[in-house]
This record gives structure tokens, sequence and C-alpha cells, in this order.
């Protein structure tokens, strides 16, 4: 058998758009491979070089990336088309051209007309979409992906996406669906049997649901596409179908987590995340700025072990480090503290809480994961290498190079041969080059375990196997006890990590609850600090009602993640706007427990107009439709969730809770399980709920939901945005949603100087009281 040969489109930092993170352009290749054919990986000047692509070399084209595409490449993309070479896509293909500026990629944005058929389209058709339905993605009539026993047929994801628009291909291009049917193709072949791509077969490809079998599935999807759109094209015999066919259904399977039953094991503390013994009253004080990285790391490591039994150590690393040293003392956790010139003159000073150092390897890319695990449980000194052990004059206790084959060897052994000793409710995912802005401190004093994923554009990383990986990972999870808490952040960039929907998700199925913690110092000291609840200001009284008006509450985002109170909202709180207008500040409430020194200074300095909310999801970040998707009792997990919420409400005193990634099904679910909360503001940004009703409502339970009805950023947009949501109802309730990382004080100011005097601005119990005299 001679198999055409198939090219890949792969290029390092090229952004992805609508595509699963776990489909890579070097499992394709191997996959292919696999099926028999010849697969080679080209980057956009390969693909831009006619000498270099054309249809003569390659029979097919596999772009795995989703909406984008190489604009430069796109000419003679489109004359590989017109030569009869077939286009495998994913996500709404050929609608983000993508440049080169400055040395960087960019996106310019949406475009309809390179997927089209117009004069310089390309001819994949166009999308439409997305839809509201929840139907099973089901298999076609004919099967001719040969899917049946490969995907699973599982109701759609929320949102429901987008599909190729059958409208969108003219007279003379033939449709065969795959996955889904003839009115909505979810997957789909396109025939062109006339017209100026003919002879022609395409496939447009989809991303299926969050779930353990989602790499495998994305990834066999396209590799079956190109199998049979080749064989439409006459480009394979039927022998040849039917012997890639056979070998793709040979490849190994990934395990599916169903009918979880957790371990149930002890937790050694009462709260939520582990609080350390009250600090020193006097700190070792070490400015660590100018330090690099890996020395960083190695202090980090010996602040962990240090502080564990006392908080002793504290270092600057910035400005923010200096401002809460400082509030330490003015709240009366800290007296005066000694400063340390030499940093490392504290190995000496604290020579016996450590027994040596561990040894990273640099080829492997998680091996600096093991060796913070280990320096938890054997009180070693993180060091990357020898070199450093060595400076420092320590006995290298453990060596890590050439331990490994790779990151999924090394993440095993941490689930195999480490969890035992480590804090069952704790781990962390965190790229090994955040190391040293990633709390390692309180990790190591906790006994954390920390893992990475490296992610879809990390294949160039030593001993990176995303596939790999995410195995490891998720029987890992399966390990750890119900409500066990991932720190640290799913993502370091596009294509770097899992991502943030998908670790998510990812850990919400197997019950896991996310903590934003990434670019965070010193927690071993804060979290020492004794804090069992905190009071807010006494909220005010409402406005007096007016049914002819529209109350507005400007509610913001990412309050969850525990660097934002680190540094970033201290700055809008020394905003002079501040105050000015109502604001909901979303805060995460587990901030008591591991800086409640912040949490205090953000309470004390609030005004009338200012109050927090819990979030995101509850207690830390979930997903409620995935929470507990692979366990046996999804509904014990549920009460758990709920339950630890609703406590740490209590312990923050806050009145109301912004759910994500919510449908109203989900809300509903929700509501009876947190009964001493009157009122819910769900989504993260505007959900796409455009019937104002349907944002603002009761449930059966007699709780009030406000859900956000905007997103993005601007005055004007703003503004915009809230007319059309609130229309012509008189009296309108409306949660405004805003972006942090986008938006301003004054913008508030702006959008309401925009909307006059019929708008109200009001805080989210003013909201809600409102909202409960209107009837």
């Amino acid at each position: 058998m001679s198999f055409p040969r198939v090219a890949v489109f792969d290029e390092r930092d090229f952004p992805t758009y609508g595509v699963s993170a776990q489909l890579t352009p070097r499992n394709l290749v191997h996959d292919l491979k696999a099926a028999g054919f010849e697969a080679e990986l080209l980057d956009s000047t390969a693909l831009a070089d006619t000498s270099r692509f054309n249809a003569q070399r390659f029979a097919a084209l596999i772009l795995p990336q989703g909406n984008t595409f190489p604009k430069v490449a796109f000419a003679n993309l489109r004359r590989f088309h017109q030569d009869k070479g077939s286009l495998i896509t994913s996500g709404i293909p050929f609608t983000h051209p993508v440049i080169r500026k400055d040395g960087a990629f960019v996106d310019t944005g949406h475009e309809d007309a390179p997927a089209r058929f117009g004069e310089n389209g390309i001819g994949v058709g166009g999308f439409a979409g997305p839809g509201k339905t929840t139907a099973p993605a089901t298999i076609a009539t004919g099967d001719p992906l040969r899917l049946k026993g490969i995907v699973t047929e599982t109701p759609l994801p929320r949102p429901a996406p987008q599909w190729l628009d059958p409208k969108s291909l003219p007279q003379g291009v033939r449709l065969i669906p795959a996955l889904g049917d003839a009115a909505r193709p979810l997957v789909a072949l396109v025939v062109h049997e006339s017209g100026p791509f003919a002879g022609a077969v395409d496939a447009w490809t989809f991303r299926l649901g969050q779930r353990d079998r989602e790499g495998y599935e994305s990834q066999q999807l396209v590799v079956r596409a190109t199998v049979a759109a080749l064989a439409q094209a006459g480009k394979l015999s039927v022998s040849e179908t039917t012997s890639a066919f056979r070998r793709l259904d040979a490849l190994p399977r990934p395990a599916v987590y169903s009918d979880v039953v957790l371990p149930t094991v002890p937790r050694r503390y009462s709260t939520f995340q582990p609080k350390l013994p009250p600090p020193a009253r006097q700190l070792h004080v070490a400015d660590i700025r100018k330090l690099t990285p890996d020395e960083k790391v190695f202090l980090f490591s010996l602040q962990g072990l240090v502080n564990r039994t006392q908080p002793r150590i504290y270092f600057l690393t910035d400005d923010d480090d200096t401002l809460w040293l400082d509030e330490l003392q003015r709240q009366g956790a800290t007296d005066k503290p000694l400063m340390v010139s030499d940093p490392f003159s504290l190995l000496e000073t604290f020579k016996n809480e450590y027994r040596g150092a561990v040894v990273c390897d640099p080829k492997v890319y998680a091996s600096p994961c093991v060796a913070v695990t280990l320096a938890g449980q054997e009180s070693l000194l993180v060091c990357k290498t020898p070199a450093l052990a060595k400076r420092h004059k320590l006995a290298i206790k453990t060596d890590l190079r050439g331990k490994f084959a790779n990151n999924a060897a090394a993440l095993r052994f941490i689930r195999t041969k480490l969890i035992a000793k480590q804090d069952p409710y704790l781990t962390c995912s965190l790229d090994p080059v955040r190391f040293d802005q990633g709390g390692l401190d309180h990790l190591i004093a906790s006994k954390a375990s920390v893992f990475w994923i490296t992610g879809p554009k990390a294949a160039h990383l030593p001993g990176a196997d995303m596939a790999a990986e995410l195995e490891e990972l998720r029987a890992y999870l399966a390990k750890l006890p119900l409500g066990a808490v991932v720190r640290g952040f799913w993502w370091h960039g596009d294509g770097m990590g899992l991502q943030e929907d998908d670790g998510v998700a990812l850990g919400s199925r197997f019950g896991k609850i996310t903590l934003v913690s990434d670019l965070i110092t010193n927690l071993s000291v804060h979290s020492g600090v004794p804090a069992a609840t905190l009071k807010q200001k006494p909220r005010p009284a409402p406005p007096k009602f007016d049914p002819t008006k529209v109350y507005v509450c400007f509610t913001m985002s990412d309050g969850d993640n525990l660097c934002t109170w680190r540094g970033y909202f201290r700055r809008y709180f020394e905003d002079p706007m501040r105050g000015q207008i109502p604001v909901g500040w979303g805060m995460g409430p587990t901030l008591i427990d591991l800086a409640p020194t912040w949490a205090r200074w953000y309470y004390e300095h609030a005004t009338e107009n200012d109050e927090f909310i819990c979030d995101v999801s509850g207690v830390a970040y979930i997903y409620p439709p995935s929470w507990g998707t692979a366990l046996r009792d999804r509904d014990a997990a549920f009460r758990y969730f709920y339950g630890r919420t609703q406590e740490y409400m209590a312990k923050m005193d806050m009145n109301t809770v912004r759910l994500m990634d919510v449908d109203t099904a989900d809300i509903a679910k929700v509501g009876p399980l947190l009964p001493q909360t009157t009122y819910l503001m769900p989504d993260y940004g505007h959900a796409g709920v455009t019937n104002y009703h349907e944002l603002t409502y009761t449930l059966p339970t007699g709780q009030s939901v406000f859900r956000a009805a905007t997103s993005g950023s601007g005055p004007e947009h703003f503004a915009k945005q809230i007319r059309e949501r609130a229309g012509q109802n008189r009296p309108a309730f409306i949660n405004a949603f805003i972006w942090n990382w986008g938006s301003k004080l004054g913008d508030l100011k702006k959008t309401l100087e925009i909307l006059g005097d019929d708008f109200v601005a009001v805080t989210p119990s003013q909201l809600q009281a409102l909202y409960k005299q209107s009837g």
C-alpha cells in the first residue's frame, strides 16, 4: 500500500480558537502515521511556499488551530484547494486571519469572507448557530467516518456550538453529515462536484465536550475525517480505507472515569485552607528582588520549611510585599522586623530546619514539581541545578536527574510514591517557570503536591506529552478526596498548560476545587494571622423605591483570584473615584484563611458603596455543570460544596454569590443548597440571554436571580447593553457585570451619565431589597 502524504499545520505560539486544547499537531502526525499515512508538520512559511506545499506533494492539509489561519499562506492554500487538495478543518475555519507583527502572531479579528465561495474565498463554507439545544450529537446515517464505538454520543456542551451552514454551500457542492444531521452538521464531508474547487473533498470537524476521552476523540475525529475525505476523493482504495480505519480502531483508548468513589480521608484542619501558626513577633525580612528565579525558588523552599512550625521569614519581592509587611504591624500581628541584608545568611540561622537539597532534572520539564513536593515531605531545599547546592555546601539528598523518562513518568511518581505523605486536600497546578512567584512557601509548609500539564503549544518542552500527562492527572485526581483544592492556575498563556476552562472543568468532574493563587508570595506568614470572621461595613438602606426607574448593580469580576487582592484591587481602592458609585466586589471567601490581613484592610477601607460578594461559584472556583460528573454520588458532592460555601459566606459576611458557567437548570439546582442566601448573581459576563425576565426572576424557593446583563468593557458598550436588556420593563433590576482586567471606576460613572437619570446605581443588597419591594 502507498498512502498519500498529509501535511499538518504547526507553528509555535500560533493562536488557536475554538478547538480542544488536547488536539495537538504532533499527536495528529503520530495517529496519521499509525493509520498508514506519510505525515509532515509544516509552518506558515512552508505553507506559503508553492514549491514546498502543493497538491502534487500533499493530498490533504490538516488545520488543527480552529478559527485561525495564517494569512501569509492563504493564497497558496486556495491554490492547493483549486488543485483538488483536501482541507481538514477544525473550529469555524478561515474566520480569523493571523499575521505576524513585530515578531509576534496577531489575530486580526473575525472575517466571514475568507471561508466563503466568493471570488477570493477558499470555499469551505460558512457557519450557523449557536443554538440552544442540548440534544445528543448523534452519529449520522451511514457513519462515513466509522465513529460508532469511537465517539460517545452525548449531549452537546453549553453553549450549543456553531456548525457548518448547509445554506452557505452553492450548487455543485454536496454535504455528507458525519456527526449531527444534514440540517445542522457538526462534523461533515464537503464534496466539491463542480465549481472552482471541483474534485476536492474537505472535512469540518467539531470540538467534543470536556470529558476523559476528549483528547482521544478529537484526534480520532480529525484523522478519521482525513481518511474519509481522501477515500471520497478517490485517493484511497477500499482496502486502504479499511486498513486505515482498523489501525485507528486499534490505537490505545484512555480510561473513562465514572461512578468513582473517592477516598474518605480525615482533614487535619477545620478551615478550607491550611492555616499556619501565628507568626513570630519579629520576622526576619530580606529583600530578594535582585535574585535570579532559581535563587528565589531555593529561598522560598527554605521559607516554607522554617515557617511550618512558626512563621519567621518574610521576603520582599516587590513593593506590595512591603505594603503588607507594614500592614501586618499596623494590625498588630507582628512587631518591627529584623532586616537581613544577605538573604542567604538565613541558611545558617535556620540550619536545623532542613536536611539537604533536592536537584531537578533539566531534561524533564515537570521535574521541579516533584522537587517541590519532595521538599515539603523530606525537608529539602529545591535546587534547580547541582551548582546551586554546591555553592551553599548542601548535601544532595535526592537527585532527580535521569530518574524520569518524561513528564508523565514524573507525575506518575507523585501519584504512586508521594501521595501517601502529602496533604491529600491540597495540590497545585503551576508552571515551573512561575515557581518564583507562585506561593511555594505555603505549599511546602503544608506538604502539598505540585503538578503541571504542559499544553498543546508546549510539545517542544523537554519530556512533554500532554495526552500521557492528562492520563496521569486524571488517575491522580481520582485518588484525592472530595473537596481537595487545586491551587495555582491551569493556564500560563495561550496553549501553555491545560487552559482555564478545561482545567476547572476537569477538576470539577472529580470534585476538586480550583483556588486561583499564582503570582502570590508570603502566604506562609499571612495564613498564620488568626481570623475567624470579618464583618462588612453596615449596609445602607436602599434609595426610595421608584417604579419608573432601572436599578443597576455593577459587579466587579475575578476576585476569586488571590493575586487581585495582593495588589491589583488595591489600586482600585486607592482611586479617588471609589465610593462615588456603588460596586459589588467579587471576593474569594477563602482569603480569610490565607491572607486575613489583606481582607481586613479592604473591609476597613470600604465605603458604604462597597459591598463584597462571594466569587466565583462558591467557596472557590468550580463549574456547576461539570461538578461531580465522574462521581457515584454527585448530589453529596453538591451538598458538600455549597455547605462549605454557606459557611464561608457567613465568615465573610457575604449575602450573595456569583455562579459561573450555569444555565437556568443549574441555578435552580444551586438555590436550595444555599438556604441562607436570599438572592443569586450568576454569570461571568452576559451568557446570551436577552429576555429581561430570563435575566431577572424568582426561583420557586423565593430566591431572587439577577443574571449578568453585560460583557466586555467601555462606557458606551455598557450603557448600550444595559438599555437593551432592561428594554421597556419598569421597574427593572440589572446586574451589570464588570470585567476587572479591562475596566476603570471612571467607566462606571461615564456609563451612568450616558444612561441618564432613569438609571440608578445601587449595591447588591440594595438591588435585592428594591426588587422585593417591587412585588
